[in-house]
């Protein structure tokens, strides 16, 4: 009897810690569960290379904000026009790569869109830039100290080089010869070929090049004393000083314009994240980097 009794209340003890383990378990298996739900995606970002310090900031942002949608991003940063090439690489395209294109300016955007390689409904614009021109704080020794106090007065023969983008290939570049081009007064007094001709146009793969050229004061064995870039590049460097800020109707809108491509094999998280670009937040982001915002 008294046996009977024992394995009955051993039974009934047993029981009770086994439902107490279930209860006390199940969060735990809950939390893992989410936890495995929250898969990562990646996703693949050409950018025009002005982007290079804010599309970062921009990014973790986003996943600060979306903690159950983290995303991994792979950027790759250079010309809109390089950038433009590799998209058009069929081998990338069979891949889905990119998943999201940022450019600086319509013209290689266009371009894709013409060829019906965009998603529906991209793109847009997500922010703006201003040109200037730039100096270097110093001047490279071995002649008297280059005088000029503007795009117009780059003619000047003490001036031996001035650095801006390959205008068929870098928006800043091309940007920088419509300033150069320009007759309208305060831009560059259509002296573009008369620098091309006395080889003062020392011509840079991308922006960044260019801000380089002239904090080293140098390009292509060329003494650099001049270069054009986006006031945002300038704004990174403390070895270049601000000589003129180029009048908006001396060149085209400088605009970003962002977009999904068709191609892509992840376009909820594209357009989730691509939309992100235009929220308070990320433009407040741009306007913390100098950019402006549509």
């Amino acid at each position: 009897m008294f046996s009977t009794q024992r394995r009955r209340l051993i039974t009934w003890i047993a029981a009770a810690v086994t439902s107490l383990m279930l209860v006390i378990g199940l969060p735990f298996v809950t939390s893992l569960h989410g936890q495995v739900a929250q898969a990562t995606t990646t996703l693949r970002v050409y950018a025009a290379i002005s982007l290079i310090d804010v599309l970062p900031e921009i990014e973790t942002a986003y996943n600060a904000a979306n903690s159950g949608a983290q995303i991994s991003f792979i950027n790759t940063f250079a010309s809109s026009g390089a950038l433009l090439t590799q998209i058009q690489d069929s081998t990338n395209e069979s891949a889905g790569i990119p998943d999201i294109f940022i450019s600086a300016a319509t013209t290689q955007m266009n371009t894709l869109q013409s060829a019906g390689k965009l998603a529906s409904g991209w793109p847009v614009t997500v922010a703006t830039n201003r040109l200037v021109l730039i100096k270097p704080n110093t001047f490279a020794a071995g002649s008297p100290t280059p005088s000029f106090s503007g795009f117009s007065t780059l003619t000047n023969s003490s001036v031996r080089g001035i650095a801006i983008g390959t205008p068929t290939t870098v928006p800043a570049g091309n940007y920088s010869k419509q300033v150069l081009e320009s007759t309208t007064s305060g831009c560059g007094g259509n002296i573009y070929n008369t620098l091309l001709n006395n080889n003062k146009l020392v011509f840079a793969n991308n922006v960044r090049d260019v801000l380089s050229a002239v904090e080293n004061k140098t390009l292509n064995s060329q003494t650099i004393d001049a270069g054009i870039v986006y006031t945002t590049d300038k704004d990174v460097s403390n070895l270049v000083g601000l000589v003129a800020t180029a009048a908006q109707n001396c060149h085209s809108a400088i605009v970003y314009p962002a977009a999904v491509l068709s191609r892509t094999t992840n376009g909820t998280a594209a357009a989730s994240f691509a939309n992100y670009l235009s929220s308070v937040t990320a433009q407040g982001k741009f306007t913390d980097r100098g950019f402006g915002v549509p």
